[in-house]
């Protein structure tokens, strides 16, 4: 049956996936240090779950399921706002297998979607939701983060890559090129398995696949051409190619010093793939996404590239105090970060509330 769920539904799933937002980033305030009197209501160990499962687990899983428009494709994100709600109410063994499922049925959705339509993306797209999957389940079996982060990148670095390759149909890829593309994906998912055998020869084949998807985008992505237009499409251009910079950047990174256990190296390789890649494309579609899930087109404003650039300088400061050890220049850094996400945030809800305050006055005229 295809149905696309109602209007209240979808927004309270929405709700919960900046709930979502809004708690990690806090967890990840808390993790650096930042003391609550009483203590934190939210773990600093929640951070990496929280961003991944809470907040991108059900935004992405909800956006395929309003794109296939089956009742029961929506049983993803459910199963994603059910695992926060038990995640935040410290019920953390429930909560993680709440995660798993979750994944699990984005799984079905994506491979749903493949052989509905069996395109490269979308095989792609199975393959992220596979990469969630089994961090997800590594995470519920009592691994720690550092362990598993890599499969929680996965998920999110081959969703993107195949929604860019889904998006630029339209400068025509050859089919080798998409094929490499795809192999290049394969690559990443191996790499990543190898680091369970050697750590640094495994992350090493994964940052090369790194470069190599990299390079793709930037010879590929129809944002080389889009970067000369105006509004949201020459913004979501330059969101675009800052984040594939990033993604260079993390993978030369990962050759120099592997995949950390912890400290200031590990955490300038997540945080270079997370905030300076995946927020970098959050930034970009999010005039895209926003619109097609709730019919709302956001308006352009040159207020958004404020938050971009903070985004990307304090991301800059983070990593140089990561280099340099330098605990109260990476604090710094992080608390600009937060602070770029929630004005981009505030931007769009301003956005949103003005355009509609605009559309009730005329009606009212």
């Amino acid at each position: 049956m295809n149905k696309r769920i109602p209007n209240w539904v979808l927004g309270i799933l929405l709700i919960f996936a900046a709930i979502g937002l809004l708690a990690g980033l806090f967890a990840g305030l808390v993790r650096l240090g930042w003391a609550i009197k009483g203590g934190s209501p939210v773990s600093p160990l929640m951070h990496g779950p929280l961003m991944v499962n809470a907040f991108l687990g059900t935004l992405i899983s909800l956006e395929r399921a309003a794109a296939l428009e089956k009742e029961w494709a929506y049983s993803a994100p459910i199963l994603m706002v059910i695992g926060t709600v038990f995640l935040l109410a410290d019920f953390v063994p429930t909560a993680e297998w709440l995660f798993v499922a979750g994944a699990f049925m984005m799984v079905v959705v994506l491979v749903y979607l493949y052989k509905f339509q069996p395109e490269t993306y979308h095989l792609m797209m199975a393959a992220g939701g596979a990469s969630l999957l089994v961090g997800n389940i590594l995470y519920a079996l009592g691994f720690a983060i550092f362990n598993l982060v890599a499969w929680w990148m996965g998920f999110l670095l081959l969703l993107i890559f195949a929604e860019r390759l889904e998006l630029n149909r339209i400068m025509r890829p050859p089919q080798k090129a998409q094929n490499f593309f795809a192999a290049l994906a394969v690559l990443w998912l191996i790499g990543v398995s190898l680091t369970y055998l050697d750590r640094y020869i495994g992350w090493l084949i994964a940052c090369i696949a790194l470069i190599l998807q990299a390079s793709w985008l930037f010879k590929y992505d129809i944002a080389r051409k889009t970067i000369r237009s105006v509004a949201w499409t020459k913004y979501s251009a330059i969101c675009l190619l800052s984040g594939y910079v990033w993604l260079i950047l993390a993978a030369i990174f990962g050759i120099r010093y592997g995949l950390p256990f912890a400290g200031f190296a590990y955490d300038a390789q997540l945080h270079m793939i997370f905030l300076g890649f995946v927020f970098s494309m959050i930034f970009a579609h999010a005039p895209v996404i926003i619109p097609s899930l709730t019919g709302k087109d956001i308006p352009y404003h040159r207020y958004f590239y404020l938050p971009l650039i903070l985004l990307h300088a304090a991301l800059a400061l983070r990593i140089a105090s990561d280099l340099f050890v330098l605990p109260w220049l990476r604090k710094s850094g992080a608390h600009t970060n937060v602070l770029a996400i929630l004005l981009f945030l505030g931007g769009v809800a301003f956005q949103l509330a003005r355009n509609a305050y605009k559309k009730q006055r005329k009606q009212a005229v």
